[in-house]
């Protein structure tokens, strides 16, 4: 009399193996893109909450959008002007941010934070001006600060806000939450907008997306001087500065 066998034979387990090992390489990457749409999710809400504080405090200034720096290079940042029209801190970091504060400043620079201010910087022929939307207010030798709304010829076309996961990037250190255009400001290029025209494998800050940070699924949420935010590639925003400037999402006054 013969008995049954009640175990699997090798070869029946090597395709069952063989079968949870394809299913895992299937679902696997799945699931990571659904947690990264939902970080950008996250992300995008907390771009919309930023952008709603500063036009709060817009309409509490006389129209005028805050300095990205006031009359000093630290503390007082859009960052610190707008925490009170958002009551946390929270709000200022995206969830896929991963980056630490740059431990020579850490001390005194405040918290990391991932969205920064356009406040592009150019020589108008006499002085320097912000020709972003919030820069710095420097009056001693800046002409142009701060725009007003009336001075923003397209709100729905001009970026004011955008993501930058850098470690100079804190809530009290005045170069590191803006975007400035300008190499002087700081040499490493942290504040360098986007060139389209950059081969893409030059390397952050100097390539085609800027120092704007494209992590999630190469796009940036970007908020824009009308207070309306959207995931876009962050190249599309100034895509031949030379060819086509009057496409510089950048510039307040096109």
């Amino acid at each position: 009399m013969h008995r049954s066998k009640n175990g699997f034979t090798l070869i029946e387990l090597l395709v069952v193996i063989a079968i949870i090992a394809i299913l895992a390489a299937i679902l696997f990457p799945v699931f990571a893109q659904a947690r990264e749409k939902a970080r950008q999710t996250s992300c995008l809400s907390n771009n919309k909450q930023l952008a709603t504080a500063v036009m709060m405090y817009t309409q509490d200034y006389d129209e005028s959008f805050p300095a990205g720096l006031q009359n000093d290079w630290w503390q007082d940042t859009w960052i610190r002007l707008t925490q009170p029209y958002v009551k946390n801190y929270q709000v200022f970091r995206c969830p896929s941010d991963s980056v630490q504060a740059n431990p020579a400043n850490q001390t005194w620079a405040g918290i990391r934070v991932s969205y920064a201010s356009n406040g592009l910087m150019q020589w108008d022929g006499a002085h320097w001006s912000v020709m972003g939307v919030m820069g710095m207010a420097q009056p001693s030798w800046m002409g142009t600060v701060a725009q007003t709304m009336a001075g923003v010829n397209k709100p729905a076309e001009v970026v004011m806000l955008a993501e930058k996961h850098n470690a100079n990037n804190t809530s009290d250190w005045g170069p590191g939450c803006m975007f400035t255009g300008v190499n002087w400001w700081d040499s490493a290029g942290e504040g360098e907008i986007p060139n389209g025209t950059i081969p893409t494998t030059t390397a952050y800050p100097n390539g085609p997306d800027g120092a704007v940070t494209s992590k999630h699924s190469n796009l940036s949420n970007i908020a824009f001087a009308d207070g309306h935010c959207k995931a876009m590639k962050a190249s599309a925003t100034n895509p031949d500065p030379v060819k086509h400037p009057e496409l510089n999402m950048w510039m307040a006054n096109h």
